[in-house]
């Protein structure tokens, strides 16, 4: 689905994007200095993005449904768009209203009160938490949106530039926006239940200490420097030119990162055992392909069963979007919640993204392991172990899977 009108726009959203994201640093004046207006940003930039995570929720909830206990939920087709409308038209506001914070606080930190400005810095600065919405295509990869955190430390790096705050104020200024940014997103939260039926070149420093937000919720500002520092040398490398290479000419490698073939789902298909360790034999295997706003993505999976337990083996070829994936185990450390029956938690192993989630009531859990930052091996079961579920991706040719991401 190519939601763009034209090539030249979409090109120069990519740019913009691939820009925020992997060089900030260098972006954010860049930003400053070019003329816009609130309109323009909005037709030209955050209508698109904003996109992202409201069509992905919306295939993924029609596609996949919502599964909990062995039973999937599917919402009707219009219940499903009535819930995406809503919410596209909550996001689209909140970025102004998250712009009218920012204005707000600026003077009481030593900063210009400029409505541009601090539009400017409210949709540039949401760019990766709109990307990493794009996981939400699978219900199942939802926890990934942990890594839309990312858009924390754009915000950071753009406070000085765009609201010409002092940088020893840049981290307090931050922080109350961030705040008062959640209030207002419970408070829209509690908007879209109401509304909606229930469903199932610049240097700044660096970032330290922890940001603690409500709900319990602590973000360690350090190991967000740490994922920049990642994204800013993963722009280095794709921004080298070849040698030989015409003067202006994109690199081979930024080439490849801006249009990188789909695996075939078929492909990953011939990777799925016909038997699982522990007895679980395969009962049927099937293969999707789909995409929202310009990403696309494809499956494999396969269901096994033994005797009232069952388990489903995926490989899911997630493009472009795997990138946002290395910034997986920057914030695995904070990303676990345990209760008394239950755990979730993003890790790393052998340099590997992992994700897992049990309950030990219900029997219901997942484990999933990133391969080459592009391919998720996930087992979700219903009546399973974790121990079973973990030898279900062990039973998966990683290295097959690395070499078919790597084509």
């Amino acid at each position: 689905m190519d939601l763009l009108p034209t090539p030249e726009a979409r090109a120069a959203l990519i740019a913009r994007v691939k820009a925020i994201l992997l060089q900030p640093k260098d972006e954010w004046p860049k930003i400053d200095a070019e003329p816009a207006t609130i309109g323009g940003i909005y037709s030209n930039y955050v209508v698109y993005l904003v996109a992202v995570p409201v069509l992905c929720t919306l295939i993924g909830s029609l596609v996949f449904g919502y599964g909990f206990a062995g039973i999937t939920y599917r919402p009707s087709f219009f219940g499903a768009v009535a819930t995406a409308v809503v919410q596209y038209g909550l996001q689209l506001a909140g970025v102004y209203v998250f712009a009218l914070i920012i204005e707000a606080l600026a003077p009481r930190f030593g900063g210009n009160k400029d409505r541009v400005s601090a539009f400017k810095l409210a949709a540039y600065s949401a760019t990766a938490s709109w990307l990493a919405g794009a996981f939400s295509l699978i219900p199942a990869l939802g926890v990934l949106s942990i890594l839309g955190l990312y858009s924390l430390y754009l915000l950071y790096t753009g406070v000085p530039i765009l609201m010409k705050v002092p940088a020893d104020k840049a981290f307090s200024y931050t922080a109350a926006i961030i705040v008062i940014g959640i209030v207002i997103g419970l408070v829209a939260a509690a908007l879209s239940t109401c509304i909606l039926p229930s469903r199932g070149p610049t240097t700044h420093g660096e970032l330290s200490g922890k940001l603690n937000l409500p709900g319990g919720v602590s973000v360690d500002m350090g190991k967000l420097n740490e994922a920049a520092k990642r994204m800013e040398s993963m722009g280095k490398q794709m921004g080298q030119p070849d040698a030989g290479a015409p003067s202006g000419e994109p690199s081979s490698t930024e080439k490849d990162a801006a249009s990188l073939p789909p695996i075939a789902p078929t492909d990953l298909k011939t990777l799925l055992p016909k038997s699982l360790p522990g007895g679980f034999a395969q009962t049927d295997a099937s293969t999707s392909a789909g995409g929202a706003a310009g990403f696309s993505f494809g499956t494999a999976k396969a269901t096994y069963t033994k005797g009232d337990a069952h388990i489903t083996l995926s490989l899911m070829d997630m493009g472009a979007m795997g990138a946002l994936a290395t910034l997986g185990s920057v914030f695995g450390a904070n990303a676990t919640e345990e209760t008394a029956t239950s755990y979730s938690k993003i890790g790393e192993v052998n340099g590997r993204m992992t994700m897992e989630k049990f309950n030990s009531d219900t029997k219901d859990g997942t484990f999933g392991v990133m391969v080459s930052d592009r391919v998720m091996v996930e087992a979700e079961g219903n009546g399973a172990s974790m121990a079973a579920l973990k030898s279900a991706v062990g039973a998966i040719d990683l290295g097959s899977v690395e070499t078919l991401a790597n084509k």
